[in-house]
């Protein structure tokens, strides 16, 4: 061999790595270029779909190289490249290996996360089969849109979770972890299901919340209570004889436990609510079995003879009782309200006195 031959040999194999690299970047990216629908490309989903393949980290990568390479290099298929490693990454977290479980996701809202589908309610389509489409239930699927009820509307938008979970719009103050801990899911698989590695929980975004629940107060059919209230129908009497008195009390109301009325008289007790109503009388008139005395030793008019506004009371008992008339009725029994009958401190009832009980009582005009 010549020396020039040998120098051109030598020439060679100093470039022939090279050449070498050049050649499996420009396969990788041909392969990326393939077109995704064509049965040939051993990355198309419809291949995936048809055959129901699993999804392996390797073909993960594989795709991620092809799409980098391909935007890179500014290829006319690194759109289509882009979305084929997003869906399937979605199908990968899902766990998913059909297409058509997933719908295109929408990689340009930031608002909205990639593990949340974007469902157009289709004629025929109810909450039923929209949800047995996507493998979640009915109750998730009304959750995460704040329905009450399963009517759904052709054409409305329907925020479906990718796995069975919850759609969350992220309020202020929250993080992944407070978000994981009231709604019973994973902060990690939240993060992961949702690309929040960088970015964390931000307000306002919509996120899936893994195998999540709403608690019942959360949930849109929920009704509050109504304040507990219990009515005794007349005939039905209580006799309290160790609160002051042993007088009947008919047709009893619960009103509820008020709190914070402030004043110069026991919290929570017939004197604090007695006070609130007629805060024109002295703050020393003491326990409630010394007002009437006391009343009138400061120049108010006391007697036996109800009034609406009065203040009633009987020095009976340990500490008395005082409460409020709201008003005297044609038969003569008078209706009042009252606090800690029975002793119950801030509960406040409303009840009626009947006419053979009404002179039990002294009355503060």
């Amino acid at each position: 061999m010549t020396r020039k031959s040998n120098k051109s040999w030598e020439s060679f194999k100093r470039i022939l790595p090279y050449f070498l690299a050049a050649a499996v970047t420009l396969s990788i990216v041909a392969l990326g270029s393939i077109n995704k629908n064509e049965s040939g490309s051993t990355l198309s989903l419809d291949s995936f779909a048809k055959n129901d393949y699993d999804i392996s980290v390797d073909q993960l990568s594989e795709m991620y190289v092809v799409a980098d390479l391909s935007n890179s290099l500014g290829l006319a298929s690194a759109s289509d490249v882009a979305s084929n490693y997003v869906v399937t990454t979605s199908m990968y977290d899902a766990g998913q290996t059909a297409t058509g479980k997933l719908e295109k996701p929408s990689i340009t809202n930031i608002a909205v996360s990639r593990g949340v589908i974007e469902h157009v309610v289709a004629d025929g389509e109810t909450i039923d089969s929209i949800a047995n489409k996507y493998n979640v239930t009915t109750d998730q699927i009304r959750w995460s849109n704040n329905l009450k009820t399963g009517d759904i509307t052709v054409g409305n938008v329907l925020y479906i979770p990718s796995v069975p979970g919850i759609v969350y719009t992220v309020k202020a103050g929250e993080s992944v972890e407070s978000i994981a801990a009231k709604y019973g899911s994973n902060a990690t698989e939240i993060i992961a299901l949702n690309d929040l590695e960088v970015s964390g929980a931000k307000e306002g975004a919509r996120i899936v919340i893994k195998n999540g629940t709403l608690p019942e107060t959360e949930r849109p059919e929920y009704v509050a209570p109504r304040p507990a209230s219990t009515t005794y129908r007349s005939g039905n009497t209580y006799h309290y004889s160790y609160v002051g008195s042993n007088s009947e009390r008919q047709n009893i109301t619960v009103v509820g436990r008020i709190y914070g009325l402030g004043g110069p008289y026991g919290a929570g007790q017939c004197t604090q609510w007695a006070w609130s109503k007629r805060r024109d009388l002295p703050s020393t008139l003491g326990n409630a079995n010394t007002w009437a005395a006391r009343a009138a030793a400061a120049g108010y008019l006391v007697n036996r003879t109800p009034s609406a506004g009065a203040v009633f009371q009987t020095s009976s008992g340990w500490y008395g009782h005082v409460g409020y008339v709201e008003g005297v009725n044609d038969d003569g029994s008078i209706t009042v309200t009252e606090m800690n009958y029975g002793y119950s401190p801030y509960l406040v009832i409303r009840a009626t006195i009947p006419a053979s009980a009404v002179g039990n009582f002294n009355y503060i005009h």
